[in-house]
Parts: structure tokens; C-alpha cells; sequence
């Protein structure tokens, strides 16, 4: 049915120029066009396509056949183990909500990926496919749909990051702040959806017709008499603003404040832990005392600080880390997508590049889980409890149930629960906060 609606160009040049005098429709016209300027007017930019350099086809199979099934294999076990923890009971809230859909953008994202890879290194730039289905959906839908899901990925992690930096940052506004969590995911995935459409009309394909049969073959080439409108230029730069360099910035900018106002908070609490540990010792006679007040606050530094100390450059790296990675991994596509051409095709640099860029970006979306497991204590310890791995608690897991509480001989440990607990609720907003790729740890 579909084939009667879309209407396929039929280009006798193109194909005689691609196959020769075996692919037309008649030999006439194929005489006509090689004989005359037009051929090269209907062939348009894609002459270029067919002059390769050599390198290219060894380079194609090592990122497509052998890097890229690697990395959608680690990053689809990744992601379907991070929404199955970001399900479980103790993973709820709106911060969660937004990583599960984060989580799943991702994993949809590494999915179309998959046919992407196999079409370069199969069917190369340009394709040959006897089935107008799979024909349609690379010249239409593949870049739609995956550069749509790394569009929602990427709001999802921009509005979970403003999310958490306002209750860092600034606890007293009313939360969620961009509204109820369900209708914002559905909103920003219908209007990234939308706002993607004008793509799916990038490139177009061409009909061509064996010439001793009726057999069509269907080939892909960019739709540069659409490219080189003035709506697809303005639109092509919107789209690099507003999917990859407004949330570089804003996500960048964004979790270095929180680092940033997390570093006092952990300063401040140093220093009333301190003052609160001198005070005690100086409320018993003066050699009780003195030992005791040292004792106490020997304790409390051997058996707090290093734990907060740990905590914030767990949160350091992790916020830095993956801001940085985020950075690194998203700028390639947004340079590649304003400068990618025909013309350049050739280029054996620019196809590194070009290969370079799609790799990082998939790398970014693959890491999410890997990432969580390093960092985020609390996200180990719900993976372990999910997955029942017991032989793991012991290496990689704090488990707080299971630790013997050391303390100093003649002090009580009611009294640092007790100031540990006070701590904690008069900090309760510094709870949870957010790294460059929507990860959540408990600090």
C-alpha cells in the first residue's frame, strides 16, 4: 500500500552512472543522458559519493562491525538493568521518574542504532535493496528515529538536572518544579517528536529498473533540492542549539553549582560537628574531661570525616566526570551535523570523523549504568539487592545492616545517632542531586 502512496523518482542517469547500461529504463535515454550536461544536473551532488577512498571501506568495518555491535551490546544490557533498579520500591520520586525515562530514550536510541550500523557497513552511504520497506525506512525514518530518542534523552537529562538543582540550590521553591513529572515526559517526547519531523524528508529514493527484467532497485540519496532551502539551513542550526549546545551549557554550568554549593554545605556541617564535639568535652570536670573531649572528637573525625570526605569526591567525580563526558561525547555530532555534505564524502578524514562522532554519541548513552555502579553507593546497593547477588556485598557494597559500629571505650553511640540524625533532616533537601547524565546519588 505504501508503495502506491510514496511516490519514488525514477532516474535513469543516476542509475546508468552508478551500474551502467544493465539498470535503466530504456537504452535510448541512457544514450541521451550520457551524451548530455544534464546527467550531472540529475545526478547532482551525489557524483561525489562514488569517488571513495580505499581506507574507507576497512574503516567502516572496524567501527561499524566490530566497535559498534560492542557498544549497543554494553549498552542495552545497561540500560535495561538501570530501569529494572529504577523500578524498585526504594526508587521512587520525580528525579527517578526522569531517569527511567531518560533510561529508555537511551536503550530506543541504541536500538535504531543497530540497523544504521548494518546499513553502513552493508549498503554503504547509498544503499541497494530490492524491498521498498527496508528502502523507506533508511531514506526516511532511520535518522528520525534515532535522533529523536537522543532528543528526549536529552531534555530528559536537562529538566532532571534543573529539577535537582533547585532543591540543592534552592530548597524553598515549590517542587517538582517543571510540573507533574508524568505530562512533562509526555509533553517533552511529543514535542521532540514533532519538532524532528522535518527530517524524515532529508533524503529520498530512487527507482531504478533492470534492464532485462522488471525487477526494481531501490537506492537512497540526500534530498539537496530540500537541503539547500533556506527553512532546512534556519532548522538544521535550531535544531544544534536547542538539542546539543543550550543543554551542554546549561547542564555544565548547572552541576557545577551544585558542586559547588554541596562543597559548603559539607564545610558547614564539618564545623558544627566539631564545635558540637568541643562543646561535650568541656561539660565534665577538666581531666574527665579533656580525655573525653578529645576521645569524642578523635571518633567523630576517624569515624565521620573520612566517610564525607568519600561521599563529596564520590559526588565531585561523578558530577564532574560525566559533565565532561557529556561535553566530549555530544559536541562531534552537533560539528558533524552543520558541516556533514556530500562533497566532503570522500574524505577518508572526514569519514574518522564522521564514524568518530557516532561511536561517542552511543558511547554516552551506553555508560549511564556503568557510571551508576561506580559512584552511586545507594544505586550498587538496590542492583545487588535486585539482582540477589550475595557474593558481591562484601566487595563493592556498603552495607550499613551489616557493619559493627566501632567506638571508643566509655562513649556512648546514642549521642552521635543523635547528632548524625539532627544533621541529616536540617540538610534533608541536599539528599539526592544529579550528575551530567541523569544519575542520582545519595550524598
Amino acid at each position: 500500500m505504501i508503495t502506491r502512496l510514496y511516490n519514488t523518482e525514477e532516474d535513469p542517469a543516476y542509475c546508468s552512472f552508478i551500474w551502467g547500461s544493465n539498470l535503466s529504463s530504456t537504452t535510448d535515454v541512457l544514450a541521451a543522458a550520457g551524451n548530455s550536461s544534464p546527467v550531472f544536473t540529475d545526478l547532482r551532488d551525489d557524483f561525489y559519493r562514488d569517488v571513495e577512498d580505499p581506507r574507507t571501506e576497512s574503516l567502516r568495518e572496524y567501527c561499524y562491525g566490530l566497535l559498534l555491535p560492542i557498544i549497543c551490546a554494553m549498552g542495552i544490557i545497561g540500560n535495561v538493568l538501570n530501569l529494572i533498579v529504577l523500578t524498585r520500591r526504594n526508587m521512587r520520586g520525580t528525579a527517578y521518574i526522569y531517569m527511567r525515562a531518560y533510561s529508555t530514550a537511551a536503550l530506543l536510541a541504541i536500538v535504531f542504532a543497530i540497523p544504521f550500523g548494518i546499513r553502513m557497513l552493508v549498503h554503504k552511504d547509498r544503499g541497494q535493496w530490492e524491498e521498498f520497506g527496508p528502502a523507506f525506512y533508511t531514506a526516511h525514518l532511520e535518522l528520525y528515529l534515532g535522533n529523536g530518542c537522543l532528543g528526549v534523552g536529552v531534555m530528559m537529562l536537562l529538566v532532571l538536572t534543573i529539577e535537582r538543582y533547585v532543591s540543592v540550590c534552592h530548597p524553598g521553591f515549590a517542587r517538582p518544579v517543571m510540573g507533574p513529572p508524568g505530562v512533562v515526559v509526555f509533553l517533552t517526547c511529543l514535542a521532540t517528536v514533532i519538532v524532528y519531523l522535518p527530517s524524515i524528508f532529508r533524503g529520498e529514493l530512487i527507482k531504478c529498473i533492470l534492464g532485462s527484467s522488471d525487477v526494481y532497485v531501490y537506492l537512497r540519496r540526500d534530498n539537496t533540492i530540500y537541503q539547500q532551502t533556506i527553512f532546512y539551513r534556519i532548522y538544521k542550526i535550531m535544531l544544534e542549539v536547542i538539542f546539543k549546545l543550550v543543554p551542554t551549557v546549561l547542564i555544565g554550568g548547572l552541576n557545577m553549582r551544585i558542586m559547588m554549593v554541596y562543597r559548603r554545605t559539607c564545610e558547614r556541617r564539618r564545623q558544627m560537628v566539631l564545635s558540637r564535639s568541643h562543646g561535650h568535652g568541656h561539660g565534665h570536670s577538666h581531666a574527665q574531661g579533656q580525655a573525653q573531649g578529645h576521645a569524642h572528637t578523635n571518633g567523630y573525625v576517624k569515624d565521620d570525616d573520612p566517610r564525607k570526605f568519600a561521599e563529596e569526591r564520590r559526588l565531585f567525580l561523578l558530577l564532574g566526570s560525566t559533565s565532561i563526558l557529556f561535553l566530549v561525547c555530544v559536541s562531534p555530532m552537533a560539528i558533524l551535523h552543520m558541516t556533514i555534505a556530500s562533497e566532503v564524502y570522500p574524505s577518508f578524514p572526514f569519514q574518522v570523523f564522521r564514524a568518530s562522532a557516532n561511536l561517542l554519541e552511543l558511547i554516552n548513552y551506553s555508560l549511564t549504568f556503568y557510571i551508576y555502579c561506580l559512584f552511586s553507593e545507594d544505586f550498587r546497593n538496590t542492583l545487588v539487592r535486585t539482582i540477589k547477588w550475595p557474593w558481591l556485598k562484601g566487595k563493592f557494597c556498603h552495607q550499613a545492616e551489616h557493619e559493627t559500629p566501632r567506638t571508643t571505650p566509655g562513649l556512648p553511640m546514642a549521642f552521635f545517632a543523635k547528632v548524625d540524625t539532627r544533621d541529616r533532616a536540617r540538610h534533608k533537601h541536599h539528599i539526592t542531586t544529579t550528575s551530567a547524565l541523569g544519575r542520582s546519588s545519595s550524598i
